[in-house]
């Protein structure tokens, strides 16, 4: 079981991590326990995961962001956050509110003491009860950003008030189809709050605004890559083309001023649905290793976690 105590810098919640595993290897010692800092699971969490039963992975609260989400959500189980920076539970709730990661403020008892024995003892009760709720959550939520069936596409060197992607657009909406315009981030990407009803949402970028770091967590939202085709070979298209993201390539004097062949928007879009209907935000590209199954263990009849 991982579960991340979080404050305003790492320094308090450090601390209060050690001491908590210092406790608990003394009151149970056929517990296995430890605490580390949050990259360093991240970067060794099957490690961890296979020798521990608790791990306290303690940093800063700054880290649960959208961009994070699907992250921290592969592994934590459980997010406590220090009382001292309580105003921001609301926040990295509505964060997480996708994923059956459990956001609690942790007891100002528990953590304001940092008495080894006492606050331990506590601390294990209050991760029963969590654990037990975000039992429930995994069972009743659906991990995926298809729920509501909307696609997200993302174009390439597409100026948005130019007249090649005015014909685009109006062959979407020639189709029926609700369209919704913006401009691409990878903080826009995940932070999208819609005023109505879409179908299709069309975020324009370019070539520079993408990195070769970014690409898990773009192709987690993107569901399809529309470019202008160009004399100069585009390596970032092979990208997209490695999470097998589906790819249409335009032709500016083709297209200009011209309706956009209906059977090849429809051609693309089918496929898209498709690649969107198959996979969930836990897809895994052919070169990231996907996490293993998780399992239920329990101890003494009051823990239980899942390895």
């Amino acid at each position: 079981m991982f579960v991340y105590i979080c404050c305003a810098g790492g320094m308090s919640s450090s601390l209060f991590c050690i001491r908590m595993v210092t406790a608990l290897n003394e009151m149970y010692p056929a517990l296995k326990v430890t605490s580390a800092h949050l990259d360093t699971v991240m970067s060794k969490e099957t490690t961890y995961r296979d020798k521990y039963d608790l791990i306290l992975v303690y940093g800063g609260v700054d880290v649960i962001n959208p961009e994070n989400a699907f992250e921290l959500n592969q592994f934590i189980d459980v997010i406590l956050i220090a009382p001292q920076v309580a105003y921001l539970l609301p926040l990295k709730q509505v964060v997480l509110k996708e994923y059956p990661i459990i956001v609690k403020l942790i007891d100002k008892k528990i953590f304001g003491t940092m008495a080894g024995v006492r606050a331990s003892s506590d601390l294990l009760d209050e991760l029963v009860d969590l654990d037990l709720e975000r039992s429930y959550l995994s069972a009743a939520m659906i991990e995926t950003k298809n729920a509501d069936k909307n696609i997200e596409l993302l174009l390439t060197g597409l100026d948005r008030k130019g007249d090649v992607a005015k014909q685009l657009v109006h062959s979407f909406e020639s189709m029926g189809l609700r369209v919704v315009q913006e401009k691409y981030g990878l903080e826009n990407l995940y932070q999208f709050q819609p005023q109505g009803d879409y179908d299709i949402r069309l975020l324009f970028g370019y070539n520079h605004m993408l990195s070769i770091e970014d690409m898990p967590k773009v192709s987690r939202r993107i569901d399809g890559l529309i470019y202008l085709e160009s004399p100069l070979e585009n390596p970032k298209i092979d990208w997209f083309q490695d999470y097998q993201i589906p790819l249409l390539k335009l032709n500016r004097q083709q297209h200009y001023g011209k309706p956009f062949d209906f059977s090849t928007i429809q051609a693309f879009l089918l496929t898209v649905a498709q690649r969107s209907e198959m996979i969930s935000e836990t897809y895994v590209a052919k070169f990231e290793a996907a996490p293993p199954e998780k399992q239920r263990h329990h101890f003494l009849g009051i823990l239980s976690w899942e390895v």
